[in-house]
């Protein structure tokens, strides 16, 4: 890819907070073309939405639950009211939602649109191996940790769960486990301990979006710990499963210590401020 060539990229993310700010980060981003956008259901699969949310109840507890009520689904139908996030007009008739990524219809709808990227951020399926080959150039993930630490579907809690400052991006490629593909690019950050973990997530989409557009208008060359590497000489480095600190979602006793030690999950004077912010 020359320099001149604007990337087109399709994004795979939830619907939701999160997932509308880097919607809107990456469609006012000048080194990227937004091609499409993919939506999750955020439904688990075979169970509809009343089992899911018994599911995550059962799993996670009411306080958890909630939560991600009102980042997603809550905030996605105030948005769409609203006719935002803006940046989905940037692609036009290019945005579904996405059952099944792994789909013949997926396949086919991205086949059509020919990206050089798939990225997923914010994303909830598992992406095969066929939809990994489908772009022209790559199929990566951003992953709100320097990977290998804090691993799993919420790296944001269990950070600061454990009172960690010092967290970071990362964007890797996609492989056959969740967050065990080849790192390409590490940023490190601070966080505020005393921050929500809405809040925090807001901050790591508008942060890793800012990356990844970055990333990927310079040609996505392998950058780890600020040094720029061949891919070869990264062969090595790949993330195997199972390294790393991998945790799956918290259980409703751990919400209630994180809470009970004055920990927040969300903020409602956050969450009202951060939808009237979003385009």
């Amino acid at each position: 890819m020359s320099s001149t060539t604007i990337p087109r990229i399709v994004l795979l993310t939830s619907p939701g907070t999160y997932g509308s700010i880097i919607i809107n980060t990456l469609a006012q981003h000048a080194g990227v073309e937004l091609a499409g956008v993919g939506l999750t259901n955020r439904v688990y699969r075979n169970t509809g939405l009343i089992g899911t949310v018994r599911k995550s109840v059962q799993r996670m507890g009411w306080r958890y639950t909630a939560y991600n009520a009102l980042a997603s689904n809550v905030a996605w139908t105030i948005l769409q009211l609203g006719k935002r996030p803006s940046g989905l007009t940037t692609c036009k008739q290019n945005v579904r939602p996405i059952v099944d990524v792994n789909s013949a219809e997926t396949l086919a709808w991205l086949n059509e649109i020919k990206p050089d990227y798939v990225a997923s951020f914010y994303f909830n399926q598992w992406i095969g191996a066929e939809v990994r080959l489908l772009p022209k150039r790559d199929c990566v993930n951003v992953h709100p940790s320097l990977l290998p630490a804090f691993r799993g579907p919420d790296p944001v809690f269990r950070a600061l769960q454990r009172g960690v400052t010092d967290i970071g991006l990362t964007i890797h490629r996609v492989a056959d486990d969740f967050d065990a593909g080849t790192i390409l690019h590490q940023v490190g950050h601070t966080i505020n301990p005393t921050s929500s973990v809405f809040n925090v997530y807001c901050e790591c989409a508008q942060r890793g979006a800012n990356l990844l557009g970055d990333w990927l208008a310079t040609g996505g060359q392998v950058q780890v710990n600020e040094a720029t590497e061949t891919t070869d000489a990264l062969a090595d480095k790949t993330t195997e499963a199972g390294q790393g600190d991998y945790a799956t979602f918290p259980t409703a006793a751990e919400v209630r210590d994180f809470v009970q030690s004055g920990g927040s999950l969300i903020r409602s004077k956050e969450l009202r401020q951060t939808l009237k912010e979003i385009s």
